[in-house]
């Protein structure tokens, strides 16, 4: 039971098994951008995954070896030794070119948020050193933009992520589309309506609004409209020397109606999801895609009658153009090889 996980993680954490293990999860994926192959969204049950979901899961397990290994604490000793608001310039280069020199997932996921708030030549050489370092390095940056509590990493870690999107940075969306979080599910909508993600398309569909449920044990407001009428409910009396008086107790009637609200849900719109879907959608078609609003119903007819001719028209095309590019460099090396080797 533990081999699954233990091979995802060792994927995740050596850069040379990396290039294997998204190869490999790849195969049933569109060979020119590791996308799976579009597919309708179903009247009911699960939408169509992003990407193969082992990638997720050994993204799952890089970030969280970052968090449970020693990876923070030799990044916390280097920002100590190099990065203190003291230190030199020639001190801090030294700093930057340690971390450069770093490439294991655990200290790629853990950068981010150990330098989150250092000075900007340090968060520019993380990301830098992230947009280089291949399958994981993207996924890195991808988990910045959409969990990072910082304002400027989300937005630096979002201008370095290359497109079109990799099969790391969509496990990342999908992650985070299928989060809990309002927050962080408008984080990843903006992530991948800024890289023009068609894969999440379906997901965006399906995460513009949500209901949460109010629960508390009383009531949560009353509303009444009615008419009190006064009158007297009792009387209580009141001796003196001589003398004798009744004190009246003043009751009242409602008539009307009450109304007690015991339970709600509340719809939350998230905006963000719904302007990337409609700018994805938008430029992809050519046409303005907004008159969907915010119905499923009307975006899944529409994604499953009209969007999936289009993409899937795209995809041939692009296939057709990468076999032709790959028949001009094959008779171009032939062309170039000597006569005697040229059969």
């Amino acid at each position: 039971m533990f081999i699954p996980t233990l091979a995802i993680l060792l994927a995740f954490t050596h850069p040379s098994l990396t290039a294997i293990a998204v190869q490999d999860a790849d195969r049933s994926t569109s060979a020119s951008s590791g996308l799976r192959e579009p597919t309708p969204i179903p009247d009911q049950g699960q939408l169509p995954f992003m990407c193969d979901p082992a990638i997720c899961a050994g993204i799952i397990a890089g970030e969280r070896a970052a968090r449970l290994g020693p990876y923070r604490g030799i990044l916390q000793e280097i920002a100590r030794t190099h990065f203190g608001r003291q230190r030199n310039a020639v001190v801090r280069m030294e700093g930057i070119r340690r971390l450069s020199t770093l490439t294991d997932t655990g200290y790629l996921f853990a950068m981010p948020e150990v330098y989150r708030d250092e000075r900007n030549d340090v968060r520019r050489a993380v990301i830098e050193h992230l947009s280089e370092s291949g399958e994981v390095g993207q996924a890195s940056l991808a988990w910045t933009a959409v969990f990072s509590k910082n304002a400027d990493m989300r937005i630096e870690a979002t201008a370095a992520i290359r497109t079109p999107a990799s099969s790391a940075v969509l496990g990342v969306l999908q992650i985070g589309l299928r989060g809990t979080e309002h927050a962080t599910i408008d984080q990843a909508g903006r992530l991948a309506g800024v890289i023009d993600a068609w894969a999440a398309i379906p997901h965006l569909i399906a995460t513009q609004y949500a209901a949460d449920p109010v629960r508390k044990k009383r009531d949560l407001a009353w509303i009444a409209i009615g008419t009190q009428r006064s009158y007297v409910q009792n009387l209580i009396p009141v001796t003196g020397d001589g003398a004798g008086a009744f004190q009246p107790v003043i009751g009242q009637v409602t008539e009307g109606f009450v109304m007690r609200v015991t339970d709600a849900i509340a719809i939350i719109y998230r905006t963000e999801v719904h302007h990337a879907l409609v700018g994805i959608t938008s430029r992809a078609t050519g046409t303005d895609t907004s008159g969907n609003g915010w119905s499923f119903t009307a975006w899944r007819d529409w994604y499953n009658d009209e969007f999936l001719t289009i993409a899937r028209a795209r995809a041939e095309a692009v296939s057709d153009a990468e076999a032709a590019t790959g028949f001009a460099e094959a008779e171009r090396r032939k062309s170039n090889l000597p006569p005697d080797q040229d059969e």
